[in-house]
C-alpha cells in the first residue's frame, strides 16, 4: 500500500499487525512499475467472506477459491 497514506500507524515487520490492501484489475498491473494498492486497513485478525468462485493465489500457486469463510490470524513469527 501507499506508505504515504494517512491514519495507519508504521509499518514494521515485527507489530504482529496485518496489513490488508485492495487492488483494482488496474493497480495490480501497475505493481510491475512501482505502484501500489489501496491501504484499507491494519489489524490482528481479517475474516474475508465470498459469495461467488473466484481466483486466488496461495503462495504465489493459482487456485479457484469457492464461496467460503477465510479467516488469517498472526500465529507467531521467524526469525530473520
Amino acid at each position: 500500500g501507499n506508505p504515504n497514506a494517512v491514519g495507519f500507524e508504521p509499518q514494521t515487520h515485527d507489530d504482529g499487525s496485518l496489513e490488508v490492501i485492495g487492488f483494482t484489475y488496474s493497480s495490480l498491473a501497475t505493481l510491475y512499475v512501482g505502484g501500489h494498492g489501496e491501504r484499507l486497513m491494519q489489524c490482528r485478525e481479517v475474516r474475508l467472506t465470498t459469495y461467488k468462485s473466484m481466483p486466488m493465489q496461495v503462495d504465489g500457486e493459482p487456485c479457484r477459491l469457492r464461496p467460503s469463510h477465510v479467516n488469517i490470524t498472526f500465529r507467531n513469527q521467524a526469525n530473520m
